[in-house]
C-alpha cells in the first residue's frame, strides 16, 4: 500500500493563495457584473421613461410658449443621443449625435421633407442624421409621438444609448483587471520575499554548517597535537595505555559527530526518511552531548531531564537531534543569570493526542514582538547569532515530520518554553 502524500507548508500556502485568489477574482467579477446589470437596467429604464415623456410633450410644446421653455430646459439636459423625426422619417430636432442643429436651418428639413432641393452640404447633414436614427433603432425602439391614443402618428422618438452605459459595460473588465493586478503584485512581492528569505537562508545555513563542523574540527585538532605531545622518545617511558585509548575515544566521539553533521546536512532538499521509533533515545543522546558542553564554571547551569512512556512516532532520528540540539542551545544561550536551568521533558498530552518534547529555560524570556517573529529566517537578538536556529528547527519539525513548533509560554525575565509535538 503506497502512502499519502504529504504536502509541506510551503505548498500549502502556495496551494491556499491560489485557491483565493481565484475565489476573490470570481467574487468581485460577480459582484461587479450583478451591480452593473442592475444599474444597467435602471439607467435603459430612465433613458426610455424620459424618451417616452419627450414624445408626450414634443407636440404642446409646439404651441405653447410655456411648454416650448420648459422643453428647450429638458432637452438641454439630455446627455444621451435622441432625435425626434416625423411621421415620414425626416429629423426635426436632435440632440448629442455630433452635429450643431443650427447647421441644419428648419426650412431646409422643410424642403427635405416635401422632396424640394437643398444645397449638397445640408443634405449630407441629413443624411448623417438619418445614419445615427438607423443606429439607434438597433439598440433601442423608437417611440411613436400621437396626439392621442388611436389617432394618426405624428412621428417618433429615437435614443441612444447614454455614455454611462457604456462606461459601466467596462466597469466588471476594469475591476477584474484591477483584482488580477493586486493579486500580480502581490505574488511578485511574496515572490521577492521568498527569494529574500531563501538567501537568507543559505547564507545561514552556510554559517551553520562552518560552526557545525567547526566544533569537532577544533577538538580533533586538540587531540592531535595532544597525541603528538604524547610520541614517547628514544629511551623515555611509554605513555600509560589508559590514556592512549581516552584520547583515541574522544576522537572516535569527533569523528562520529562530524559523520552526524554530514547526515544532517544530506537530508536538506530530499525527503527524509521516517520510521516509527521511540523518542526519548534520541531525546538523551543530545542531552548528553549538550552536558559535556556546559560552562565549567561551578555547575551554575544545569540540565534536567524528565521521560514518560511514550508511543512510537514517525521520525528521522538524525534531523529529531538537530532540531532539538538546536532548541537546547538556544535555551542555554538565553540564561542570563545564575543558577541557570533547563529543563528537558518528554510525555505524552492525553488532551491532543501528541507526544511532546518540552524545552523549558530560565533566561531572560522573550517580549510579543520577539515571539512573533521568532521563526522568521534571519531575525535574531543575540549579537554573534545567525537567526538561522528556530527556523531550522521549524522546517524539520513541521515539514519534514509533520508535527508542530510553538513557543508554549514566554515571559520577559522569567525564561521560555518551547514545545515539539508529534501525532501519534
Amino acid at each position: 500500500m503506497s502512502a499519502a502524500p504529504r504536502f509541506s507548508g510551503s505548498q500549502l500556502l502556495k496551494a491556499s493563495l491560489i485557491a483565493g485568489s481565484i475565489i476573490l477574482v470570481l467574487a468581485v467579477f460577480l459582484f461587479t457584473q450583478q451591480i452593473i446589470n442592475r444599474l444597467s437596467h435602471e439607467v435603459a429604464t430612465t433613458s426610455r421613461v424620459f424618451a417616452e415623456f419627450c414624445a408626450q410633450a414634443s407636440l404642446p410644446a409646439t404651441h405653447d410658449p410655456v411648454l416650448q421653455q420648459i422643453f428647450s430646459e429638458m432637452m438641454g439636459g439630455i446627455d444621451y443621443p435622441i432625435i425626434i423625426t416625423d411621421k415620414q422619417g425626416t429629423p426635426r430636432a436632435w440632440r448629442e449625435i455630433d452635429l450643431d442643429p443650427a447647421l441644419v436651418p428648419a426650412p431646409s428639413l422643410d424642403s427635405v421633407a416635401f422632396g424640394r432641393p437643398v444645397a449638397p452640404a445640408i443634405q449630407e447633414r441629413v443624411n448623417f442624421v438619418r445614419r445615427r436614427v438607423a443606429d439607434m433603432d438597433k439598440h433601442n425602439k423608437p417611440i411613436v409621438m400621437m396626439q392621442s391614443p388611436g389617432r394618426d402618428t405624428l412621428g417618433f422618438v429615437h435614443f441612444g444609448v447614454p455614455p454611462v452605459m457604456e462606461r459601466l459595460r467596462w466597469m466588471p473588465v476594469v475591476s477584474l483587471g484591477g483584482v488580477v493586478l493586486l493579486l500580480g503584485l502581490g505574488l511578485l512581492g511574496l515572490a521577492s520575499i521568498r527569494t529574500a528569505e531563501k538567501r537568507t537562508i543559505w547564507v545561514g545555513m552556510a554559517k551553520e554548517t562552518a560552526h557545525q563542523l567547526g566544533t569537532p574540527l577544533s577538538s580533533l585538532m586538540g587531540w592531535i597535537e595532544l597525541l603528538r605531545g604524547r610520541i614517547p622518545g628514544d629511551g623515555d617511558v611509554r605513555v600509560p595505555r589508559a590514556e592512549f585509548v581516552e584520547t583515541l575515544e574522544e576522537m572516535e566521539r569527533d569523528v562520529e559527530r562530524l559523520n552526524k553533521v554530514a547526515q544532517r546536512f544530506s537530508h536538506i532538499g530530499s525527503a527524509a526518511l521516517l520510521q516509527p521509533q521511540d523518542v526519548t533515545p534520541t531525546v538523551r543522546r543530545v542531552v548528553y552531548y549538550m552536558r559535556r558542553r556546559l560552562p565549567k564554571s561551578g555547575g551554575d547551569v544545569e540540565i534536567h531531564e524528565r521521560y514518560e512512556d511514550v508511543p512510537p512516532v514517525n521520525l528521522n532520528p538524525e534531523l529529531l537531534e538537530w532540531a532539538v540540539e538546536n532548541l537546547i542551545a538556544n535555551a542555554l544561550s538565553a540564561i542570563d543569570k545564575r543558577p541557570g536551568r533547563v529543563d528537558v521533558e518528554v510525555g505524552l498530552r492525553p488532551e491532543s493526542e501528541s507526544v511532546d518534547i518540552v524545552i523549558r529555560d530560565n533566561g531572560r524570556g522573550m517580549t510579543r514582538e520577539e515571539q512573533r517573529r521568532a521563526f522568521e529566517p534571519g531575525y535574531t537578538t543575540r549579537s554573534r547569532g545567525w537567526g538561522l536556529g528556530l527556523a531550522l528547527v521549524r522546517r524539520v519539525v513541521q515539514d519534514y515530520h509533520g508535527g508542530k513548533l510553538a513557543i508554549r509560554q514566554s515571559v520577559p525575565g522569567q525564561g521560555t518554553t518551547m514545545v515539539i509535538s508529534f501525532p501519534v
